[in-house]
């Protein structure tokens, strides 16, 4: 157990809330009054004996401080920002079946009417590469449009992307000099005061370089963004890769606290609903949370988040990948079968899973914000959605979302709407846009790499003023 605390039982206050029909979830009463319990499923989501417990924020003075009473008796640990708490499960005595102790917790606490939600702080684990024994080029380049993307911006190193995973092989030749200080997140140290990032177990070296490996250098594999910088979030606790809940959605938040504009996790717990509260949060601060849909075939349409982008994965001809999740709660697809990246021990490997998938699509999510820098999370995303080849349903349907990215068609979308002579953005494209751009150049500013090569030099100059010269 991570933290220790004392033990009570919150006596029932308000009546519970009952969620009738096929919607019902674990966590929830059915409507004949009984508690739906959690299940671990061993090697993805196992229980760790505490809870992640959220106060409704939608009560009275009077229960609002009775819910957070509760918490203080359980000596609960809160997130403050983010509004929610973990708490451990007292074990009963002559309890011995898994998940036990937080079921009844759970069970309690949700009878009183007081909790948003009270589940499980799971242990997760990366989306391992399934059986698949077929391995390839990066055929999925040309299938999201890649090139066509490249011939407008090759990424912007202004951009930061993280990744809550196993940790990065730093010396790797294909990511070495792309990455910035990140954190260790099990253990709430920043490699800034010296905590580790390296991969403990190999998952994450890859998913970054999905993303962003290091293009156009003669070597190995080209990432979706070429000049993007990384930002690695070690979650697992050990080699085998399992991660806390919490530290998977708090080492979420530091990164976007901390200067990445994006962060995605590979991982399981797609499902519950910390996910959603952390990914509103993340918005309401302008970055954008993205998250695996799975690789168990299933069909998540027992739920949608709002806040967060669930990525299923595709395959050869634009096929849902056997091993994918879909359904309501997936947001888009993007590759996943036999997807070329970088290795922990400096080499390249092919491998699949909805891991590979979601840093694709936050490494095309990255392209849209190089190719218009003035763009807000919200209108990066839906360039994303908006430009998805769609593969089902007219629109965003209940099997593909808005269909498989593609980041050629969201990169131009970005592009036409991008005025970059018009550097201070008041609309007008006029000298006091030349003064600008130059004193931004002049300093060495990242955003004055307008030709996204990573550094500030003539060449921008260039182009900054053939674009300013044609009045866009």
């Amino acid at each position: 157990m991570r933290k220790s605390v004392i033990s009570i039982v919150l006596s029932a206050g308000l009546a519970a809330i009952a969620v009738a029909g096929d919607a019902v979830r674990p966590g929830q009463f059915n409507d004949r009054g009984e508690f739906v319990p959690f299940v671990q499923t061993q090697g993805s989501l196992e229980f760790t004996g505490s809870l992640i417990v959220r106060v409704r924020q939608d009560l009275s003075q009077a229960d609002e401080a009775a819910a957070r009473a509760a918490m203080t008796n359980l000596a609960a640990r809160q997130n403050e920002v983010v509004d929610y708490y973990i708490v451990e499960a007292p074990v009963a005595r002559g309890a011995e079946q898994p998940g036990q102790a937080e079921n009844a917790l759970s069970e309690s606490l949700m009878a009183t009417g007081l909790f948003e939600y009270a589940v499980p702080n799971w242990m997760c684990y990366p989306l391992e590469t399934p059986n698949d024994p077929h391995y390839g080029a990066q055929w999925h380049h040309p299938q999201i449009n890649s090139p066509a993307a490249w011939d407008i911006t090759h990424g912007d190193a202004s951009v930061v992307l993280a990744f809550t995973d196993t940790g990065i092989y730093k010396n790797h030749s294909d990511l070495a000099g792309k990455i910035v200080n990140g954190y260790d997140a099990y253990n709430n140290i920043s490699e800034d005061d010296g905590g580790s990032v390296d991969d403990i177990h190999g998952h994450g070296t890859h998913v970054a370089g999905c993303a962003a490996a290091i293009t156009n250098n003669a070597n190995g594999v080209a990432g979706v963004n070429w000049n993007a910088k990384i930002m690695m979030i070690r979650v697992a606790v050990d080699s085998g890769g399992g991660a806390y809940y919490e530290d998977l959605i708090e080492g979420a938040q530091w990164a976007i606290e901390n200067g990445a504009k994006i962060v995605s996790a590979s991982y399981s717990g797609v499902d519950h609903e910390p996910i959603q509260t952390m990914g509103a949060y993340i918005h309401s601060i302008g970055g954008i949370y993205m998250y695996a849909a799975g690789n168990d075939d299933r069909n998540l349409s027992g739920f949608d988040w709002n806040d967060v982008i669930v990525v299923g994965a595709s395959s050869y001809g634009d096929a849902k990948a056997w091993f994918s999740a879909y359904g309501t709660a997936v947001d888009v697809f993007a590759p996943g079968e036999d997807i070329g990246s970088t290795t922990r021990d400096g080499g390249y490997g092919w491998w699949s899973g909805t891991s590979m998938a979601t840093p694709v699509t936050n490494g095309v999510a990255s392209m849209i914000w190089a190719a218009d820098p003035t763009l807000t999370n919200l209108e990066v995303e839906q360039i994303l959605f908006e430009t998805c080849k769609d593969l089902g349903n007219a629109g965003n349907d209940s099997y593909w979302g808005w269909g498989r990215v593609d980041v050629g068609a969201a990169v131009q979308a970005a592009d036409d709407g991008a005025c970059l002579g018009d550097w201070n953005g008041d609309g007008a494209v006029n000298t006091q846009d030349v003064l600008g751009f130059l004193n931004d150049w002049a300093v060495g500013n990242s955003a004055a790499d307008v030709n996204g090569d990573g550094s500030v030099n003539t060449q921008d100059v260039l182009m900054f003023l053939n674009a300013w010269a044609t009045g866009c």
